[in-house]
């Protein structure tokens, strides 16, 4: 009896300090502050409108494909946000009279019978386009990076694209800007990082303009703008048409490698 009593005890003791250093375990992971990278999967919606001409079959679309978070606190604020720039993109919901559902789908299928109605009151053999193409480029180390692009055709010489990137707290669902991820006085330092890669990437010299044949910009400098994305590479700045540049060279990107931002990154950021 007495032996059976001591291996009954001996049992509980085990089983108690098999509970304790679990505990501890999961306190340790949960006190080094390790944030894993949200879940997410992709959604795809798409709208078409045949038309039948007397010579031809035209179709009118709006397709859209993009991320939609699913795990961690900061999901919602994130959906909210990338889910409120496609809402808001003139080509899905063009006008400032919609006042319908903001959902996707309803806005897609708003862009579609805008054109029936034009169509019915302005004659035209040309179809309306619209897509939009979502990535994530970045997911670890309590940052995301979400790219959204899009193009849309409604009439005239040629369609327009535009892209955007997003950059947020994992903790918070927060979008980051540059004075979240840079040191005070950044500015200066990341103008002629910019300069430089831009430089190279057009085989300038230090002394040759930038709004000359080569360079191709309109003005003759280049500067950061907000419109930015962590990458595993690094930093990546992206000009849409006609932001630095004529429509006919395209959009530009720009990207700095972690290392050659170590001097102006905050600290958190220079091990990424």
């Amino acid at each position: 009896m007495q032996k059976k009593l001591s291996s009954i005890c001996s049992a509980s003791v085990l089983t108690i300090l098999i509970l304790f250093v679990f505990t501890a375990f999961c306190s340790a992971g949960e006190n080094t502050g390790v944030i894993h990278p949200l879940a997410y999967g992709v959604k795809s919606i798409e709208k078409i409108h045949v038309e039948q001409g007397k010579e031809s079959v035209s179709k009118s679309y709006c397709r859209c494909r993009y991320p939609v978070f699913s795990a961690g606190g900061s999901a919602a604020a994130v959906n909210a946000a990338l889910h409120g720039w496609i809402a808001d993109s003139t080509a899905i919901a063009p006008g400032k009279e919609y006042t319908g559902d903001r959902s996707i789908e309803s806005l897609a299928a708003n862009f579609l019978q805008d054109y029936e109605k034009y169509r019915k009151d302005f004659p035209v053999n040309w179809p309306y386009e619209f897509e939009l193409d979502g990535s994530v480029l970045f997911n670890r180390r309590g940052l995301l990076s979400v790219g959204l692009s899009s193009y849309s055709f409604t009439g005239g010489a040629h369609g327009n694209s535009h892209t955007e990137y997003f950059v947020f707290d994992v903790r918070t669902g927060r979008r980051l800007g540059l004075a979240d991820i840079f040191i005070a006085g950044f500015e200066e330092k990341l103008n002629k990082l910019i300069d430089r890669r831009f430089r190279q990437m057009k085989g300038l010299s230090s002394e040759e303009r930038l709004d000359g044949e080569k360079g191709t910009l309109f003005e003759n400098s280049i500067h950061f703008n907000r419109n930015f994305a962590f990458t595993d590479k690094g930093v990546r700045f992206f000009y849409n048409q006609y932001e630095i540049a004529a429509y006919a060279y395209g959009p530009t990107e720009i990207e700095l490698t972690y290392p050659e931002l170590q001097e102006i990154l905050k600290q958190q950021f220079r091990e990424l």
